[in-house]
């Protein structure tokens, strides 16, 4: 690991709740030679919203989350990348981001929306559906394309995003880079490894014999 990653796992460990920086999916699990690295706005609920997967209105569980992580994933000469966001909610709210995730995936509209991204205001998604049994129950894994015109220039995008939760902690796992099948991979072998991470830290400490 380099001085940088070394750094953001040092920022972590000081400034993350312990059961979301345990949650976090580890680098060596997301591909051979990838970092972890801190972002500016990955610590809190008020440094970036959570769910925005077909614009950011809708979201009502958003005032639900109590404590937000998230990291990113760069491996030198690689043209993937990854994010793993980690989320903890208020009874119940975790249930409710996912159901809304959902039901954007399932609702949203053919028409350019807004972004929320004042560099891209409005963008076209074209969001398809995947299936993969190594997931969560009831977990979302999506496809997305995105195509906006930023400066008079056109911009199309393919990436991935994964949503998955276990009791109140939401996972999601999203991907970026060329629009390859390798792309598609890498995003669905990460969050089969966020799923392991979340059943481990949910699995109950073994109890030593009675005193």
């Amino acid at each position: 690991m380099n001085v940088v990653a070394l750094a953001a796992s040092a920022l972590l460990a000081t400034t993350a709740a312990p059961a979301l920086q345990n949650a976090i999916v580890p680098p060596a699990q997301v591909g051979k030679g990838y970092g972890v690295y801190a972002r500016s706005d990955g610590f809190g609920v008020k440094s970036a919203p959570t769910l925005d997967l077909c614009g950011r209105s809708g979201y009502g569980s958003e005032k639900l989350r109590v404590d937000r992580l998230q990291v990113n994933y760069l491996k030198k000469k690689s043209p993937l990348g990854l994010s793993n966001e980690v989320v903890r909610y208020k009874p119940g709210g975790a249930a409710r981001a996912l159901r809304e995730v959902a039901q954007h995936v399932s609702g949203c509209p053919a028409h350019a929306i807004a972004t929320g991204d004042p560099t891209v205001p409005r963008a076209r998604f074209t969001i398809t559906r995947l299936h993969d049994a190594k997931l969560l129950h009831g977990a979302v894994a999506v496809r997305v394309r995105t195509v906006a015109t930023v400066k008079g220039k056109r911009f199309d995008q393919v990436s991935y995003a994964v949503y998955q939760r276990l009791g109140n902690v939401l996972s999601g796992v999203y991907s970026f880079g060329p629009n390859t099948a390798a792309q598609r991979r890498f995003a669905l072998h990460a969050a089969e490894a966020s799923a392991r991470v979340l059943k481990r830290i949910a699995r109950p400490a073994p109890q030593g014999p009675p005193a």
